[in-house]
């Protein structure tokens, strides 16, 4: 893979405030073979995206437009049709909201070229927001660059999360991503983790230690808000049940992780009474169980009332 072609998928939602950043982003990378393919999902903006796109449409990177007459109802949709509208070995999903530092897809590539059995590639990510503010993320604190083997990484890394803090930080191969399950397309909030899931299980995973990629925050983005309605809670236990019932992880280091889930994401995340009972059933947690964490959180009240 001595210059693979890049296939750049940009979905957008009305984001036309920051469409054209992204592609300006995209368009300055220093590694140049790439197509880009603009996929707009019915924005509901009086045709503001529509305008910032159409600027594009001659560029000689642009080898696709698409605009969807009505709205797809959920972001993997559209990652499945840039996928398959895609010519390049490699694709990469720049969100449209995002951007980038200049060496992105060049330092993404080497990695690719370094070992042929790697089906993925993701840099580190700093989100910052209109303000100004930056903050640099870290799930995974590595001291340089480490290629996992993909059942080490799946076992250790995507039980707890997605350490992939967005698609944008992501470089992956188009054949790969053709023999997938296509189920992460049907997620609402955790189709990004399923997708990586499934990807990781194909080969090599490569983590680069770089502040590459840059991640737009909005205080109101869809992750809080389908954390606030369930939706990331049921999905993400289809995931752990997906990664368990693939014999990644043993029968006890599963309970083990049903129970600190329920415990941050649930028991402690929510408010709404109705939704944390729906929720313990589909985590299959029983009244003991939640008697079981409401004790322990009065225990370490207490003790942290005598501290004082």
């Amino acid at each position: 893979m001595p210059n693979p072609l890049i296939s750049v998928i940009i979905p957008n939602y009305s984001h036309a405030k920051y469409l054209n950043q992204r592609i300006q982003s995209v368009l300055e990378q220093t590694y140049q073979n790439f197509e880009m393919i603009i996929l707009d999902d019915c924005s509901p903006d009086d045709g503001a995206s529509s305008a910032v796109i159409e600027r594009y449409r001659e560029n000689a990177h642009v080898s696709n437009i698409v605009y969807n007459e009505k709205n797809s109802g959920s972001p993997f949709k559209q990652w499945e049709k840039g996928i398959n509208l895609a010519e390049g070995e490699l694709i990469w999903i720049a969100e449209s909201d995002d951007k980038c530092m200049p060496t992105l897809l060049e330092t993404l590539v080497s990695q690719f070229q370094k070992d042929d059995q790697l089906v993925l590639a993701f840099c580190k990510t700093i989100a910052f927001g209109d303000d100004g503010n930056e903050e640099r993320l870290d799930p995974l604190p590595l001291s340089g660059d480490i290629i996992f083997e993909s059942r080490e990484f799946v076992s250790r890394y995507m039980t707890h999360g997605c350490p992939m803090l967005n698609a944008s930080a992501c470089l992956f191969k188009k054949d790969v991503a053709l023999t997938i399950d296509p189920m992460y397309r049907d997620f609402k909030g955790a189709g990004d983790r399923m997708f990586w899931t499934e990807i990781s299980e194909c080969g090599k995973v490569a983590v680069v230690n770089e502040w590459l990629n840059l991640m737009r925050f909005h205080p109101n983005n869809s992750t809080k808000r389908n954390n606030r309605d369930g939706i990331n809670q049921r999905e993400d236990k289809k995931i752990l049940d997906y990664i368990y019932n693939n014999g990644y992880i043993t029968h006890k280091e599963y309970q083990s992780l049903k129970k600190t889930y329920v415990k941050i994401h649930i028991f402690q995340m929510l408010t709404d009474p109705v939704l944390k009972s729906e929720l313990y059933k589909v985590w299959e947690f029983g009244k003991t169980d939640v008697l079981f964490l409401k004790v322990d959180a009065w225990y370490h009240k207490i003790k942290s009332y005598l501290r004082r």
